[in-house]
């Protein structure tokens, strides 16, 4: 069993484990100022704060995401003086991006916190116990985050909630993940292997899910994958469909079903398409995930499958899942 299908088989739990531990994030985010909000962070925790900046705007709270490299080289501490909140996110809480935000913006700390894996990281050490939130999501093995990136999207969603006045119904997710674990997705590693272009859309919550993906099929798979919103794929790369490629859509119901709908219904005799949806409604090609799970929360499984497909996709291509071949689990340098 590869280190990244074991990360993956541990996921439920560890949201499970992370649930459990409400009353305690609820407490901490007691003392964060919502005003204006910022995430921050890189790779698959970026992408994870993507998800809770989409939930607050959609609750009337003013939140972006930012990657951390580019806040550090183009931007000003003016600017970040603004945010009432900056959330750190690094899975490690070593990054060379993270240390170096810390140090340059030490007059910020105190609007800052930070969300890790790692409590006794080197950048935890920078930061009151009140102002640390732990992902719970135990040791992860592979270079693909799996259990991290899920615990970091359920950790900011439960911050968010709770700062908006939203419920959010956490109980049934862990479920729906294994539900998603246990489908039968070697038809879709092998439509996937083919020499063609691999097209993933998505909307709303489903965007930091979808840029995931198309980091998972890099570092995993060694595969490029290309990621667009539904909306984006509309203004001019629709015309990729004359290779006839194979597009997969994340579809839940919510606020944008019907517009991705009308997406599937306009492409499907285009490309070999398919539709991750948790609606039986349609006529194209679907695999039903995410059973009764509200839209942000919908896209997680989606996101298990996917895993699933992609691991079986590097052991078919004779890669070690998980494991980089120039990349590390830690990246060191800027």
């Amino acid at each position: 069993m590869s280190k990244f299908l074991e990360d993956m088989l541990e996921q439920s739990e560890a949201v499970r484990s992370l649930i459990s531990t409400s009353d305690v994030v609820s407490d901490k985010a007691k003392s964060l100022n919502f005003e204006r909000v910022l995430f921050t962070g890189m790779g698959a925790s970026l992408h994870a704060s993507e998800v809770a900046s989409s939930f607050l705007r959609n609750a009337g709270v003013d939140a972006e995401s930012f990657e951390m490299s580019e806040i550090i080289s183009y931007s000003s501490q003016e600017l970040l003086r603004r945010y009432s909140t900056i959330f750190l996110i690094s899975q490690s809480g070593e990054s060379a991006e993270l240390i170096r935000f810390i140090e340059e913006n030490r007059a910020l700390v105190p609007s800052m916190a930070l969300v890790t894996n790692d409590e006794q990281s080197s950048a935890a050490k920078a930061f009151p116990d009140g102002r640390v939130f732990s992902l719970c999501a135990g040791n992860e093995r592979s270079m693909g985050a799996t259990k991290t990136f899920v615990n970091s999207i359920v950790l900011a969603l439960m911050i968010s909630a709770f700062k908006a006045g939203r419920s959010l119904n956490f109980s049934d997710l862990p479920v729906r993940m294994d539900e998603a674990l246990s489908l039968d997705s070697s038809w879709l590693s092998a439509l996937l292997s083919e020499k063609r272009e691999r097209i993933l859309v998505a909307r709303g919550f489903g965007i930091g899910v979808g840029k995931m993906a198309r980091l998972m099929f890099a570092e995993v798979a060694k595969l490029s994958l290309i990621f667009y919103s539904g909306a984006s794929f509309r203004h001019g790369p629709v015309d990729l469909l004359t290779d006839k490629p194979v597009v997969i859509t994340m579809n839940p119901k919510g606020e944008t079903y019907d517009l991705m709908q009308e997406l599937n219904n306009d492409i499907s005799n285009k490309c070999d398409l398919i539709t991750l949806t948790n609606s039986r409604e349609g006529n194209v090609r679907s695999i039903f995930v995410s059973d009764g799970l509200e839209e942000v929360l919908a896209f997680i499984p989606m996101m298990n499958l996917l895993q699933k497909t992609v691991e079986e996709i590097a052991r078919n291509r004779g890669f070690d899942p998980g494991a980089g071949v120039y990349g590390t689990k830690v990246t060191t340098k800027e």
